[in-house]
């Protein structure tokens, strides 16, 4: 089992690689032709779209982790029939939710241009380009949803991902082509709409295709559902505030200052949810196998193993953070210019709240791998309303550093602290200090490897793409001496040395 669990991990990883790469590629290149086009203001628009229609989309509610966390015991047991009830019950749920979404839109609709302080492009019907983003949110919702949660189940992303890196593609150069040859917008939002539907649609093929056995029939039982809504219950609270805490910033932002620091902040976003992307990649490669671990393995070992993944993703951030903090500001003006810049302060804020997110990362695996969503609803309410007023007070005092400094406050005392004591109480039964003695370390030796990778960047006074890859050059040199000499001869180092060597051989 554990072999297996290795396999369908190191899988997933290695496909949802290729796709995010691509996926993310694509976004840099059609996010500076909007940029080089349109003007920096359809990018705010983009953003504030995005964040607005992502609150609508809390009618979720959290149905879909439910469904996968309930998928994991009759998978593993061979009990088709009661898949086959869950795929059922989470298609008549999801039918439901689109029209609460498309509702919820459209009565939103008429108070668009009251979040946006200042001027839009007049060229633009507002009303109608939300409405596409609209359909764009929605329409997944009627298009086999319920398929992707089964192939996540199965660890089969990859089937999926495959397929959708080739939509990708397509769908990327149709809204590049629309921006450049027509310089047409409502064709590229059109475009984005035409490829959420397409991947739905593949997602549906290939679970018929390789798991034909697991269709839509039956009903669940009383008991069954009780508990989906119970669990529902806990992930509709952390949902709310999960959403609410990545969609505020650019709701906030465009409501103080206008749709041109969205713009800028999004851009810098954009970059950051690109990297943890690549990272968050090996934490949903690994829930699968970390939930059937949990279900199947003695708490002392899953213990032990969340200490292997705590130094395993701090050894990933602090490379990652390096990178980010000499690579960010000359990409940024490679990208999108030196108009369109933030401050060095702004951008060392922003590597430190990705360094907090990513060793997060451990132990929420275990978080929902126990499906303990009801247990976060604590610091998810608490994270949701301190994120929201100090995005508001800190915002009109310091503009965008305020709330960038907000959100990293916010990540630090509910998601990060708040979090790990939750999980240590209730699954793992003892003091999370041990934990939070090395994590003081390992954030310390983060911080020192960026420090000296960035001072030995500032000498290269060349730039362009030359100059990035000399920079990453240098970075990754350093992490390695700096990790080693730090780690070297540890007995956690050890343990992943080994664990490494088995999922090359695997």
């Amino acid at each position: 089992m554990t072999d297996s669990r290795t396999k369908n991990t190191k899988r997933n990883v290695f496909v949802s690689f290729i796709f995010t790469f691509l996926s993310m590629a694509f976004q840099f290149v059609s996010r500076g032709v909007i940029n080089y086009s349109l003007g920096e203001q359809y990018l705010g628009l983009s953003s504030l779209f995005t964040a607005v229609l992502q609150v609508l989309n809390m009618a979720e509610l959290g149905f879909a982790g439910s469904i996968v966390y309930n998928m994991y015991k009759p998978l593993a047991e061979g009990d088709t029939e009661t898949v086959c009830y869950l795929l059922a019950y989470y298609k008549k749920i999801y039918r439901t939710i689109g029209f609460i979404v498309l509702g919820s839109g459209a009565a939103v609709m008429p108070f668009v241009p009251n979040l946006i302080k200042g001027t839009y492009p007049s060229e633009i019907n507002i009303y109608l380009l939300f409405g596409i983003y609209l359909v764009n949110t929605s329409i997944s919702y009627f298009l086999f949803a319920y398929k992707t949660s089964l192939l996540e189940a199965v660890q089969r992303m990859d089937l999926s991902k495959l397929a959708y890196t080739i939509v990708n593609i397509i769908q990327y150069m149709l809204q590049v082509l629309a921006l450049v040859m027509f310089k047409n917008y409502y064709l590229f939002v059109i475009f984005m709409v035409l490829g959420t539907a397409a991947k739905n649609i593949v997602a549906a093929v290939m679970a018929n295709r390789y798991y034909p056995q697991y269709q839509c029939r039956g009903e669940i039982t009383s008991k069954l559902k009780g508990e989906i809504i119970t669990r529902v219950k806990g992930l509709l609270v952390c949902n709310i505030s999960a959403v609410a805490y990545s969609t505020v910033d650019s709701i906030i932002l465009s409501a103080l200052i206008g749709l041109s620091s969205v713009a800028i902040y999004g851009n810098y976003v954009t970059v950051m949810s690109g990297v943890s992307n690549f990272v968050a990649i090996i934490r949903h490669s690994m829930q699968a196998s970390v939930g059937n671990s949990v279900a199947s393995e003695s708490v002392e070992k899953n213990y032990n193993d969340m200490l292997l993944w705590q130094f395993l993703f701090s050894v990933i951030a602090t490379w990652c953070v390096a990178c980010m903090l000499s690579l960010y500001q000359p990409f940024m003006e490679m990208w999108m210019g030196k108009d369109l810049l933030l401050t060095m302060l702004d951008v060392v804020l922003i590597c430190m709240w990705f360094n907090v997110s990513v060793v997060q990362h451990s132990f929420f695996l275990y978080l929902s791998g126990n499906g303990m969503w009801w247990d976060l609803r604590g610091p998810y309410i608490g994270s949701t309303v301190f994120n929201l007023t100090f995005n508001i007070l800190l915002g009109k005092l310091f503009g965008i550093t305020g709330i960038i400094f907000s959100s990293l406050l916010s990540s630090v005392l509910f998601s990060f602290i708040w979090q790990c004591n939750i999980i240590f109480k209730v699954y793992f039964g003892r003091t999370p200090i041990q934990f939070y003695k090395r994590q003081i370390l390992y954030f310390i030796v983060s911080a020192v490897n960026a420090w000296i990778a960035f001072m030995l960047c500032s000498l290269i006074h060349f730039g362009g793409v030359l100059g990035l890859f000399a920079r990453v050059i240098i970075c990754t040199v350093v992490s390695a001496v700096v990790i080693a000499a730090a780690y070297f001869r540890t007995d956690i180092s050890k343990r992943a040395v080994a664990f490494a060597k088995k999922v090359i051989k695997a």
